[in-house]
């Protein structure tokens, strides 16, 4: 254990018992209940308002139940301040991130939102988004069994939490007061789906100095494949972009032989006759849709656990102590058989391969006499599926584990000041395992030795025959399929002694796996209470304290994919697509102060000053941050509020170094292209300016309130665009500076040839990007009617309206790349994520009895797709989306709670977006008209 962390746990531990030692062994004989005191997010004072000055909202479990109980997911998918969210299967642009899920306010990235578990940090989720390199808080960690209520500050707040807040603070707080014992469970389905079920269960004692309570949670998803779903597999003519590839088994061969003065090519391409029959769409080349083999949504289970101990001692201190444990796990990720190899002129096809002589055979003349050989243009299992999983698509997996462990003492001094000191401890270990072919493998095999060989080196045993003694030859001709694996068309030329073995496949690939683990200590300590100095509104709040936070980052690849054991003979590994990484095992300490006033200049008029020094250390350095916000009470109906703060945020460790790869879709390429992705120690931190200024209007049973937001971010940390680089290098080609420095950041089939079709692997930094600002209005108004029969009725509505997101050019190798306003823009050629100009929720609420009724409309305003038009339609707008829901819930005899729900009661599909799956899934739900039920039990007092 390092210093720091023996500092941190020997520090607070003296905290915790120094601050009353007697008390801790006391038995308090006072007749009371534990009183929870609130502060609420984005205050250290005790005390402070709920409706302070700064755009707090607040969702209680009761808000939650009335719309069904959503997941987390759905949740901030569904909040009008949060654009750009992963949580959906999305493999071709999440890259790896299945199972989990994150928040993202503002849409200035997920990294940027700071995600509070009872006001405490929690740890990164192990594995970055991979366009992005952006670690996140996973927020499918949290059972919502115990959540009591959610706060979200939709402003910068660095001045108080520090690091990640620049977006805003998203607090989970779990309920501490039930006393007795709850069941429930939840089923749901919609079309195409066997449905996914949630149980949940919560048991709580309540006694006279001492509350328990544990909240347990169980997910099951089943899994659903793209092809239940019409819109999300569209033919080659009405989505060439939809999932198609040119590089495709069977694919397409370039006969080989003596060209007068060597071997080389002696003919054009040549498709393989089988595309066709097997699935494929011919258009110059055997056209893959890869996407047949993928889900909409995974198969996942997840346990969840969390359990809290409070106790109240007499002298009015209290201790409290919580864990959580999380496990989720995705079992077979399913994707396509094969992915296209980065390099192809290794995978030549000898003229005396079984499987060549059947071809010609079958097919005279369809080679040129002289065919020596014939270099093959395509990936190694496609339309016939992959025979390892029974001709189906290739299965990977992805597991987390996640633990928190944490403890405060709180109290209050003789002189009235309040004390709050805690420790808490969180790590996540992440596995994720994909399946690749290898390259010296494959090339074997081509010649017939495959499974007697190396995989890695492709090494022959010495008297190797090709297919034979235990030797076996890869057949990449249609005559190896059996029939198409999706459309289920025999093959008629199939012949069964030419078919690809299980056995050969399975030798063929294997896993590319890592294990990254994160972890986070932190140590908090803050004071508050009321000062002697009186401003004429009251007493001057205060509230200093200090935190110090480790954070680790480990990466341990396994041999395969560890480029120090296997370099491969490119240096990027043994595969044919997914690059290698090295291991990694990083920390930093982080060190800060902070104080905080609230002044009650006059009686209808707050004042909040707050800041802080974080420092970093090492390159990174320190910051100070100051944060001012106001609330005027102009009269009872109305009030203005503001505030502007600075905000922080140093890089993390996955930004400083190491090597990722993500897979993205390459347009001159017409396939998917491996990007590899390099850390940079030289990052400096970024930094944003904010405001806000808002009204509040409350009268008689209607609330209104507006806000405008405004961000001026500098030197965000991005990872350069992939599509920016090959604009920039292919005109630079078409300009004959084939020394651009520029192309050095793309391979090439042919380096001494380079083009755009043969663009092979690209390479791209994290880099800090440039200077953004955005603005934007939150509005949310709501009516509230009694009525005389002894019920209630509410409509209101909410909505955000971002009005720019300005983002400056910045430069590649001397290039300038991008730049302009991104709302309103899908923004797959830039860094940034889909954002819709405006989004909107309106709902009614009606309440009688037992009984409650709701109906809630969603709106998702349409936007442009900046690349333009790719289908040939020639339309590149993404239209808007309104949806639907109704509610039902019922608080019946025998303390049964029952709710019923249909999500998208018109069964409305998600807009097309020229996307592989699609449709956008940052932003839409695709699952179409949804039915749900739940049903809970309590036992009172048990």
């Amino acid at each position: 254990m390092s210093k720091t962390s023996t500092f941190l746990l020997g520090a607070s531990s003296l905290a915790l018992l120094a601050s009353s030692p007697a008390a801790l062994a006391q038995e308090s004989g006072d007749e009371q209940l534990r009183q929870s005191t609130v502060v609420v997010t984005g205050s250290f004072i005790k005390g402070t308002p709920e409706d302070a000055a700064l755009p707090v909202d607040t969702l209680s479990a009761e808000d939650l139940r009335l719309e069904g109980n959503p997941t987390l997911t759905e949740l901030i998918r569904n909040l009008g301040v949060s654009s750009g969210v992963d949580g959906q299967t999305n493999q071709f642009a999440s890259n790896g991130l299945e199972g989990t899920s994150n928040i993202n306010l503002r849409g200035l990235g997920p990294a940027r939102t700071l995600v509070l578990i009872n006001g405490r940090r929690q740890t990164y989720s192990p594995y970055a988004i991979g366009e992005q390199a952006q670690l996140f808080t996973d927020t499918n960690t949290i059972p919502s069994a115990a959540i009591q209520r959610i706060e979200v500050l939709k402003d910068g707040a660095a001045a108080l939490y520090g690091s990640d807040a620049i977006a805003g603070v998203v607090n989970f707080i779990t309920r501490d007061n039930l006393d007795g014992f709850e069941i429930g469970g939840s089923f749901q389905t919609f079309e195409g789906s066997d449905g996914e079920y949630d149980i949940s269960a919560a048991y709580g004692l309540q006694r006279e100095n001492w509350g328990w309570v544990t909240s347990f949670g169980y997910q099951k998803r089943s899994e659903v494949s793209l092809l239940e779903k019409d819109w999300a597999v569209p033919t080659y003519a009405e989505n060439p972009v939809g999932g198609w590839s040119s590089l495709s088994n069977p694919g397409y061969f370039v006969p080989l032989g003596f060209d007068g003065t060597g071997v080389g090519p002696i003919g054009g391409a040549i498709s393989d006759s089988g595309c066709e029959v097997v699935g494929g769409t011919v258009d110059g080349t055997c056209q893959f849709q890869y996407t047949n083999f993928d889900n909409l949504i995974e198969e996942e289970e997840r346990y969840q656990v969390f359990t809290e101990f409070n106790y109240d001692f007499s002298n009015g201190s209290q201790l409290h102590l919580e864990g959580l444990y999380a496990m989720t796990d995705v079992p077979s990720w399913k994707t396509s058989p094969a992915y296209p190899p980065q390099v192809l002129t290794n995978q030549v096809v000898p003229a005396s391969h079984p499987g060549f002589q059947q071809y010609m055979a079958d097919n005279p003349g369809a080679f040129p006499a002289g065919t020596l050989a014939a270099l093959y243009i395509g990936r190694s299992f496609g339309w016939g599926g992959f025979p390892g999983t029974g001709y189906g698509p290739q299965e990977g997996s992805r597991e987390y584990k996640s633990y928190r462990l944490g403890g405060d003492y709180t109290g209050e001094f003789e002189n009235n000041v309040s004390y709050d000191i805690g420790l808490t401890y969180s790590t996540t270990e992440g596995e994720r395992i994909t399946y690749d072919t290898y390259i010296a493998g494959l090339s074997a095999a081509l010649n017939g030795f495959g499974i007697c060989a190396d995989p890695i080196t492709g090494a022959v045993p010495t008297g190797a025959v090709p297919g034979q003694g235990g030797c076996e030859y890869y057949n990449p001709f249609s005559n190896a399929i059996p029939a198409g694996a999706i459309n289920g068309n025999p093959n008629p030329t199939f012949d069964p002694a030419l078919e690809n073995s299980a056995e050969l496949a399975d030798w063929l690939t294997d896993p590319v796996g890592t294990t990254v683990t994160t972890s986070l200590l932190v140590f908090d300590a803050v004071f508050s209470g009321q000062s002697s100095v009186q401003a004429a509104g009251g007493s001057i709040g205060w509230a200093a304290g200090a935190q110090v936070r480790r954070e680790t980052f480990e990466v341990e690849p396994n041999e395969l994919t560890d480029l120090d054991v296997n370099p491969g003979p490119g240096g990027t590994g043994p595969f044919s697509f997914l690059a290698g990484t090295n291991s990694a095992d990083r920390d930093q300490e982080i060190y800060a102060i902070f104080g905080e006033l609230q002044i009650p200049l006059y009686d209808n008029l707050d004042i909040q000053v707050a800041a802080r020094y974080e420092d970093y250390g090492g390159e990174v350095g320190s910051t100070f941050d100051p944060k001012v916000a106001a609330k005027w009470q102009v009269n009872d109906m109305f009030a203005l509020r503001g505030s502007a703060q600075t905000s922080f945020r140093g890089p993390t460790l996955n930004q400083l170094g190491g090597v990722a790869t993500t897979l993205q879709f390459v347009a001159p390429t017409s396939a998917f292209k491996a990007v590899d992705q390099y850390g940079n120690p030289d990052l400096d931190p970024e930094s944003a300016f904010s405001y806000n200024l808002g009204a509040i209007f409350e009268k008689d049973g209607f609330f209104a309130s507006i806000d405008y937001f405004n961000f001026d971010f500098s030197d965000p940390i991005i990872v350069e665009e992939q599509s920016n680089i090959v604009d920039a290098a292919i005109a630079a080609l078409a300009a004959g500076d084939t020394d651009a420095d520029i192309l050095n950041r793309i391979t090439f089939q042919d380096p001494a040839a380079p083009a755009a079709s043969g663009i092979a692997r690209i390479e791209t930094n994290v880099v800090n990007g440039p200077d953004i600002k955005t603005s934007g209005v939150d509005l949310r108004i709501e009516k509230t009617w009694d009525q005389t029969n002894g019920g209630s009725f509410m409509i209101g509505a909410e909505s955000t309206y971002v009005i720019e997101y300005d983002v400056d050019p910045y430069f590649i190798e001397g290039v300038p790349i991008g730049g302009g306003d991104y709302v309103g823009q899908f923004n797959r050629s830039n860094f940034t994520r889909s954002m819709p100009q405006w989004k909107a929720n309106i709902f009614a609420n009606y309440a009688i009895g037992m009984h409650n009724f709701r109906a809630v409309m969603r709106h998702v305003d349409s936007y442009d797709d900046e690349r333009g038009d790719l289908t040939g339609d020639g339309n590149s707008e993404i239209d808007s989306m309104s949806t639907m829901d109704l509610y039902y819930s019922a608080d019946l005899p025998w303390e049964l709670d029952l709710g019923l729900s249909v999500v998208n009661v018109f069964d409305e599909e998600p807009p097309f977006a020229q996307f592989d799956i699609n449709y956008d899934p940052y932003t839409h739900n695709p699952y179409g008209r949804t039915f749900k039920v739940s049903l809970k039990k309590t036992f009172s007092g048990l």
